[in-house]
C-alpha cells in the first residue's frame, strides 16, 4: 500500500515529466520459482500459471519464470496419470504475490492419497487439545482442534491424546488416549477425541476473559473498536468442574473514572468448564451503547459479586485481577457516498434507489463493516447506452464511464442498476491499492431478499482495498486470506439483532453463502478507511484548473482509448507508474504531455478488464495544439486523432456540431447529434456540473428534469462546450 509521502513524491516527478515532455517510467518485475515434487522421474506435471494482463504459462516441472510484472499470480495444478497410477496435486490452486524479487510456489504430487478427519470435543472453541497424529514415512502432526488431514499416504495412523488445560485454566481428561486408524486411498477415515472436565470437588468460579464486538472479534479482543458505534459485551465465566451454578456478573465501565455499571443475570443453569464462543448462552452478555465506546474506555468484570455461591476461592472473581482491561478504540471517517440511479437507455430500465430506500442498500455495510456515521445522498440518474448483461457484458464499461465522470466532477459514486435477470453478475468495483482514483462501484437494485445490500457491502469493500476470499471460485483472491476455505474463522455478531455468526460462515469477500465478515476483512477495511479518507484525488488540495479528461480500458490485452474531453477539474493523476503510457502530441510532433500508469483492476466481472481515467492539467494554449493521443503498453498501442465529418455528410448539409435536444416525456429528454464527428458526448447538469451521461451512437434518451444542459462535444481528442435548452 503506497505511503502518502510516496504519492506526493510521484506527483512531483509526474508534474516534472509533464513540464519537460518526459516519457513513461520503468516497470518493476520479479521472478516466480515453481517447485514440483513427488512425480516419478521423466514424468510431467500439469501446472498453469496465470496473472496480470492475461498472462498464462504452462509448467511441466520445476522451473523459474522470470521478468514477470509485479502482481498476484495463480498457480493451478491438475492430477496427472503416469502409467496406470493417478497422482493428485496439492494444493490444487494457490495465489502468489510477485514483486521485485523471487517468489516461491511448491506443488506436491502423491498417488492414491487418503484423508483423516479428526474431531475433538469438550474443549470449547479455542483449540487447546494435546493430540499427536503419527503414521507412515515418519509422518507426525500436532493437533490443537478439530481438523481434516489430506494427502496422506495410505496406511495405519496412531492418534495419541494427552490431558490438557482448557482455555481458562480447567484440566480436562482425554479419551481415548490412543487409537489406531487405517487410512485408505481416495477415502476419508474418521477419529474422535473427547475431553471431559472434573465432575466433583469444591467449586470455583472465575472469569477467563471478555471482549466487546461490533461485528467481528477474536477471543483475545485484538480487533479494534470504532468510536461511537454500538457494541456487544461477552464475558467468559468458567468453572473448575461440572456444576449447576448460575451466578450473576457485575460489569463496570471506566473512562478516567467510573462511567457506568450493569448487572448481567445468568442465561443458563450451569457454568461452562472451557471458553466456548459457539453460543451466546455460554457467556454473560450485555449491549454497550456507542456513547460509552470512546477512547480511554476500560472495563472490569466480577463474577458472583454478591458472594451468593459457595466457592473454594473467593479472591479470583475479578477480571482483570488488578485495575481494568483497556480497549483500542479508533476514530473512523464518515462514509460519504452518492447513490446514482442508472438508466439503461436501450431498455428503459432505471435503478430503483431513492431517498426513501437508500438506507436499505447500506444495511449490511453498516451491520458488518467498521462504519460509524453515514452521509448518503441520491443523485440524479445517469444515462448509459450500455446494456448490463448476466454474463458481465456492459458492467466494466459502465464502471469506466463512472470513473471518467468522477474524474470530471469529483464525486464518489455508487451506481444502482435494474437488470432483466435474477442470476448473474450483480455488481462490479475497483479494487483499491491505496490509489486515490480507485473509488467507483456498481450494484443491482434487488432489495427484497437483501441481495442488493450484500452486493453493496462486497463492492464497497473492494474500494477499501479488499480482494476476494477463496470460496466460490472468484478471481483476484487475496493470497494472505488466513482461512483456505474462505470462512470467517472466528465468531461474528450482528449487534442490531444480537445474532451470533458461526465461524464457518463465508466471508463477505467470497462468493459462497451465507456470509458475514471475518476479523481479517474487518481489520483490513478499518485500517484502510483510517489511512485513506475518501477524497477524490491525491491532489485534492489543488485548485480546479483546465484539464484533459483521458480515459479508456484494457480488456484481454486489447487497448481502447475513449474520446477525450476538455474539462475544468482538480488534477487526477496516476499515483504510481506502471506498464502503460499515454502521450499527447501536437501537429508538429511536439509532446504536450506523457505519463506512465497502472490501470485499475475491475473485480467481479468475467474475463479481465482494467480501466483508467485521468484529469491531466493542460492549458488552453496547449489544448489548442493537441492533435493526437497514444495509449501504449504490453507491445500494443491505440491512437486517437481528431474526427471530421465525411465529404458525403458535408454535401448533405450535415453540420458536425448540430444537436437536437427535446423532451419526450416527464423527466425524459431525447438527444440527437452527429456521431461521425462526435462519437461520444458528455452531458452535464448546467448548474451543478454533474456528469449525466457519456452518450454514444448519435441518439440517446436521458433522464433530465431541468431544461438547460451542457453538452461537451469531442472529436476524439479535443472538445467544445455547448449549452442547450430542451425544446418542448
Amino acid at each position: 500500500m503506497p505511503l502518502i509521502s510516496r504519492k506526493q513524491l510521484f506527483s512531483l516527478v509526474l508534474f516534472a515529466a509533464l513540464a519537460c515532455d518526459g516519457g513513461p517510467s520503468s516497470l518493476s518485475t520479479g521472478n516466480l520459482s515453481i517447485s514440483v515434487l513427488g512425480l516419478p522421474a521423466g514424468s510431467s506435471a500439469a501446472v498453469t500459471v496465470t496473472g496480470p494482463d492475461s498472462y498464462s504459462q504452462s509448467v511441466s516441472g520445476t522451473q523459474t519464470l522470470s521478468q514477470l510484472v509485479s502482481g498476484t499470480y495463480t498457480v493451478a495444478a491438475s492430477s496427472v496419470t503416469v502409467g496406470s497410477t493417478v497422482y493428485s496435486a496439492s494444493p490444487a490452486s494457490q495465489s502468489v504475490i510477485v514483486a521485485a524479487s523471487t517468489a516461491n510456489a511448491s506443488i506436491y504430487y502423491a498417488s492414491g492419497a487418503g484423508s483423516l478427519a479428526l474431531t475433538i470435543n469438550g474443549l470449547g472453541t479455542n483449540g487447546t487439545a494435546a493430540v499427536t497424529v503419527t503414521g507412515p514415512n515418519a509422518y507426525t502432526q500436532s493437533v490443537a482442534s478439530t481438523r481434516t488431514f489430506t494427502g496422506l499416504t495410505p496406511g495405519s495412523y496412531t492418534v495419541t491424546a494427552r490431558d490438557t488445560t482448557a482455555t481458562g485454566g480447567t484440566l480436562h481428561t482425554a479419551a481415548p488416549t490412543t487409537q489406531n486408524v487405517t487410512v485408505t486411498a481416495t477415502a476419508t477415515a474418521n477419529a474422535t477425541v473427547t475431553y471431559t472436565p472434573p465432575s466433583g470437588g469444591p467449586l470455583n468460579l472465575r472469569i477467563a476473559g471478555l471482549y466487546i464486538t461490533q461485528s467481528a472479534q477474536k477471543y483475545g479482543g485484538t480487533v479494534p473498536l470504532v468510536k461511537n458505534r454500538n457494541g456487544y459485551l461477552r464475558v467468559f465465566v468458567i468453572a473448575n468442574s461440572t456444576n449447576t451454578a448460575a451466578p450473576d456478573v457485575r460489569v463496570r465501565f471506566y473512562n478516567g473514572g467510573p462511567v457506568d455499571s450493569t448487572l448481567i443475570l445468568p442465561q443458563g443453569l450451569s457454568v461452562p468448564t472451557a471458553v466456548d464462543e459457539s453460543s451466546l448462552s455460554y457467556t454473560w452478555n450485555v449491549p454497550v451503547s456507542g456513547t460509552l465506546i470512546q477512547p480511554g474506555l476500560s472495563i472490569q468484570a466480577e463474577v458472583d459479586p454478591g458472594n451468593v455461591i459457595l466457592e473454594s476461592d473467593e479472591t479470583d472473581n475479578l477480571f482483570p485481577a488488578v485495575g481494568q482491561l483497556g480497549t483500542d478504540i479508533r476514530t473512523v471517517p464518515a462514509l460519504r457516498v452518492t447513490f446514482v440511479p442508472i438508466l439503461q437507455t436501450a431498455s428503459g430500465l432505471q435503478g430503483n434507489v431513492t431517498p426513501g430506500n437508500k438506507d436499505a442498500f447500506l444495511d449490511m455495510t453498516k451491520r458488518m463493516q467498521p462504519i460509524d456515521s453515514v452521509d448518503a445522498v441520491v443523485g440524479v440518474p445517469y444515462s448509459t447506452t450500455w446494456t448490463l448483461q448476466a454474463n458481465g457484458d456492459g458492467w466494466a464499461e459502465l464502471l469506466g464511464e463512472f470513473d471518467a465522470a468522477m474524474a470530471a466532477d469529483g464525486r464518489y459514486y455508487y451506481g444502482v442498476a435494474k437488470v432483466s435477470y435474477s442470476s448473474g453478475v450483480a455488481g462490479v468495483a475497483y479494487v483499491s491499492n491505496g490509489s486515490a482514483n480507485a473509488y467507483a462501484a456498481l450494484g443491482w437494485d434487488y432489495l427484497t431478499n437483501g441481495s442488493g445490500s450484500v452486493v453493496a457491502a462486497h463492492e464497497l469493500a473492494h474500494n477499501w482495498g479488499r480482494n476476494h476470499a477463496p470460496c466460490g471460485g472468484p478471481t483476484g483472491v487475496d493470497p494472505s486470506y488466513p482461512q483456505p476455505d474462505g470462512s470467517i474463522g472466528s465468531y461474528g455478531l450482528d449487534v442490531t439483532t444480537q445474532t451470533l455468526k458461526a465461524s464457518s460462515l463465508s466471508d463477505i469477500m467470497g462468493y459462497c453463502d451465507p456470509k458475514w465478515i471475518s476479523d481479517y476483512s474487518y481489520q483490513g477495511v478499518l485500517d484502510y478507511r483510517i489511512a485513506h479518507p475518501l477524497v477524490m484525488s491525491a491532489e485534492a488540495g489543488q485548485p480546479v484548473q483546465p484539464s484533459l479528461l483521458v480515459w479508456g480500458h484494457i480488456r484481454d490485452g486489447e487497448l481502447v482509448l475513449e474520446p477525450s474531453f476538455q474539462v475544468n477539474a482538480r488534477p487526477r493523476l496516476p499515483v504510481h507508474p506502471g506498464p502503460y503510457s499515454i502521450e499527447a502530441r501536437a501537429e508538429d510532433g511536439t509532446t504536450l504531455f506523457a505519463l506512465s500508469f497502472a490501470p485499475n483492476e475491475v473485480a467481479d466481472v468475467p474475463g479481465r478488464q482494467q480501466n483508467f481515467a485521468f484529469a491531466i492539467p493542460l492549458s488552453a494554449a496547449k489544448a489548442a495544439r493537441l492533435s493526437s493521443l497514444r495509449l501504449a503498453g504490453r507491445g500494443r498501442e491505440a491512437i486517437s486523432t481528431a474526427r471530421v465529418s465525411s465529404a458525403a455528410q458535408v454535401q448533405a448539409g450535415v453540420q458536425s456540431d448540430s444537436v437536437e435536444v427535446r423532451r419526450v416525456g416527464a423527466g425524459r429528454v431525447a438527444l440527437r447529434w452527429n456521431a461521425g464527428a462526435h462519437p461520444v458526448v458528455m452531458v452535464r447538469d448546467a448548474e451543478t456540473g454533474q456528469v449525466l451521461s457519456f452518450a454514444r451512437g448519435g441518439a440517446v434518451e436521458l433522464s433530465i428534469s431541468k431544461r438547460p444542459v451542457d453538452l461537451v462535444l469531442s472529436n476524439g481528442v479535443k472538445s467544445r462546450l455547448r449549452r442547450v435548452r430542451v425544446v418542448q
